[in-house]
């Protein structure tokens, strides 16, 4: 649950904004002609991008380009609440900064990925704690403070680690990627993202997304994403020492009595039993 929000607005589109979460707390969203950096002050949050996931620790960021996420937020510290900044570089709001110059560093280079994790990093810290001040003194705010601090962010980020895939993240707002269909599925098939949650990853509604599922697998999303993770788990019975537990929460099962009442339909045994008779024959 959010507990308190405050924003700053250019043009009546939020820039930087400031959250105060109850956890745990999951939602999505979608972010259509703008990419989002988000910092975790306190708490730890999984990101989930079309085709990835990242863990976000205490003092971590994530630079996200545009498309549709999911974001669980977990509170692993002493602290009640999970905090968290988000800087919106929206497409029109850059242009205008650069003066319809594409700056260098933002270049297509052909790069495929959606989400990018940048580490604990002193120089980010201090500019998200520069950040709080104007929170707290938010009458010395105006439209060319928050331009200049919005540039900041940029030029600090070419100075971390990950500049590389910061220029190749920032390029991929000008140039958007779109996921392809079944690269969303493949890589979701044992997460425990629900069916409404993918279509909105794949860029789809519900509707449609049921429809070309069933186009591209010829069966229900339901039915094959559940064979497809009993499957795996069939196979992780005889190939690792896994335990039941394991094995179920790693293909996607967070409830061990429904996978084994699921596996049990399936097999005609419990997962116990499978890998004993495995181990027998």
């Amino acid at each position: 649950m959010i507990i308190d929000r405050k924003h700053f607005d250019i043009n009546n589109k939020c820039v930087i904004e400031k959250l105060l979460i109850k956890t745990p707390f999951r939602y999505g969203t979608i972010f259509q002609n703008e990419a989002c950096f988000l910092y975790i002050k306190n708490g730890e949050s999984i990101v989930s991008s079309p085709t990835e996931s990242v863990n976000v620790n205490v003092s971590e960021s994530v630079l996200l380009k545009c498309g549709s996420y999911f974001a669980n937020l977990i509170q692993k510290s002493e602290h009640e609440n999970c905090e968290i900044f988000a800087i919106h570089l929206h497409k029109d709001i850059l242009l205008d900064l650069y003066k319809d110059e594409v700056p260098n560093f933002i270049k297509p280079n052909g790069k495929k990925y959606f989400a990018q994790k940048i580490k604990r990093h002193d120089i980010i810290i201090h500019f998200m704690e520069s950040l709080n001040f104007y929170f707290q003194n938010p009458s010395l705010v105006n439209d060319d403070l928050l331009k200049l601090k919005i540039k900041e962010l940029i030029l600090l980020l070419l100075q971390t680690n990950n500049a590389e895939n910061i220029i190749s993240l920032f390029s991929h707002l000008f140039t958007p990627r779109q996921a392809n269909f079944k690269e969303v599925i493949q890589f979701h098939l044992f997460s425990n993202i629900t069916i409404p949650e993918l279509a909105l990853l794949s860029g789809r509604s519900l509707s449609a997304f049921k429809r070309d599922f069933e186009n591209y697998y010829k069966d229900t999303p339901a039915n094959y994403i559940k064979e497809q993770k009993l499957l795996k788990a069939s196979e992780l019975l005889y190939s690792t020492d896994f335990s039941i537990s394991e094995i179920s929460y790693e293909v996607g099962f967070n409830d061990i009595s429904h996978f084994t009442k699921l596996f049990k339909l399936k097999y005609n045994s419990t997962p116990s039993q499978y890998r004993k008779n495995k181990v027998l024959k």
